[in-house]
């Protein structure tokens, strides 16, 4: 279809071939983001209520979300057909920044205003799409198997998009989600969590893992039940919000094996000790654990993926750093820990990341830092010998 001429919005009702055009009211610049120009109502300012039209504080999760999109694009074989799809487009900044890519761009928000907005800016920076202003359920469910990307970013949690998410999804795609919904999965409200997520958090030091793996198992739980495995490639928690990025097969086998993914992790309070089993008994120091899930034990980060998003990712970018500290830990399963809660744990200070590290490699074992926190690291080391590091250190 031929996108109209500027200043209109298009909205497409493709299935019923009922296509309408109105006329645009005002917009005005309200930034640019990667050379890429973006509008917003004229009453609109850039101030903490504009946040969820625009958030700058976004930029990090827009440029691994693109630079994510090119790799699955171009890993699939994708080039000559992607089509894709911004469930939530608000400003339409995101969509702007997948059109580099897309041979069939659709762009929804619900929102009268900010459609208006993004065909401006579609206009203003000679982009092709489709705008739809609907639901995004609503918009979803219009397209089955269809979309080879598929973003949504709610303002809140993503659940609720999740069955019209997978409907949406072609049988080889790819699917970003963003959630701020992260008090409940990280702990802060347990029966919210368990009631939205039907899992059980736990509140520690590492909490904002535990909201991550609740997540995904969510995301692969609902996806398989229209017999589509989700494959995490990119997760991460940053901030106020947490992102999940993965790539999306048909295939009832594939859904089968990765069952084995979803399990339960066993705490111990008393001493910090943690493992993806369940165990009522803390091997360590004999105390009853904690018990979160079901979640996600597997991989969160796929790092021959994030290895080719590295290649890719302009080293100037402040994502780019970001990105390597998900590529280095990808590897590595254990939650993290936090040094501060260890050095706490046996009445010591805490001794500095990097020199923790660097005694933890010398004695053999795998450790990086994680991007969960400036404190905290991923390592498969036993509990008692990293206590032993610590008190080396502080000795």
């Amino acid at each position: 279809m031929q996108r109209p001429s500027p200043g209109l919005l298009y909205k497409s009702f493709e299935f019923y071939g009922l296509p309408l055009i109105r006329s645009l009211t005002g917009t005005s610049l309200f930034m640019e983001e990667r050379g890429l120009k973006v509008f917003a109502p004229e009453e609109e300012e850039p101030d903490k209520e504009s946040e969820v039209f625009f958030n700058e504080k976004m930029l990090n999760n827009r440029d691994l979300s693109q630079i994510a999109v090119k790799v699955f694009r171009k890993r699939a074989g994708l080039e000559e057909e992607f089509r894709v799809a911004d469930a939530m487009a608000a400003s339409g900044i995101r969509g702007f920044r997948y059109g580099e890519y897309a041979t069939d761009l659709h762009l929804n928000d619900v929102n009268p205003e900010a459609v208006e907005a993004i065909v401006k800016g579609l206009d203003e920076n000679g982009i092709d799409a489709t705008v739809h202003e609907e639901d995004a359920n609503v918009f979803l469910s219009e397209f089955g198997n269809y979309f080879h990307f598929i973003d949504v970013d709610p303002f809140g949690s993503f659940t609720k998009f999740l069955d019209s998410t997978a409907r949406a999804a072609n049988h080889t795609s790819f699917v970003g989600l963003t959630s701020t919904d992260n008090a409940a999965p990280a702990g802060s409200y347990p029966t919210v969590c368990e009631r939205r997520y039907g899992s059980k958090p736990i509140k520690n030091d590492f909490m904002h893992e535990i909201g991550l793996r609740i997540y995904l198992k969510e995301v692969f739980q609902n996806f398989a039940r229209f017999d589509k495995c989700f494959d995490p490639k990119v997760c991460f928690h940053e901030r106020h919000y947490t992102r999940i990025m993965g790539r999306v097969t048909e295939s009832k086998k594939r859904t089968n094996k990765a069952l084995e993914n979803v399990g339960y992790l066993s705490y111990c309070g008393n001493c910090l000790w943690r493992k993806f089993e369940r165990v009522k008994e803390c091997p360590e120091c004999g105390e009853e654990t904690q018990e979160a899930g079901p979640l996600w034990t597997g991989k969160f980060v796929d790092q021959r993926f994030t290895s080719e998003m590295l290649e890719d990712m302009p080293e100037e970018w402040e994502a780019y750093e970001f990105l390597e500290k998900l590529d280095a830990e990808a590897e590595i399963i254990t939650p993290y820990y936090d040094i501060h809660a260890l050095a706490s744990n046996i009445g010591t200070s805490s001794p500095k990341r990097k020199e923790f590290i660097e005694a933890l490699r010398e004695k053999g074992y795998p450790v990086e830092r994680t991007h969960f926190s400036p404190t905290g690291v991923k390592t498969d080391a036993p509990i008692q010998d990293l206590k032993d590091v610590i008190r080396d250190l502080k000795a």
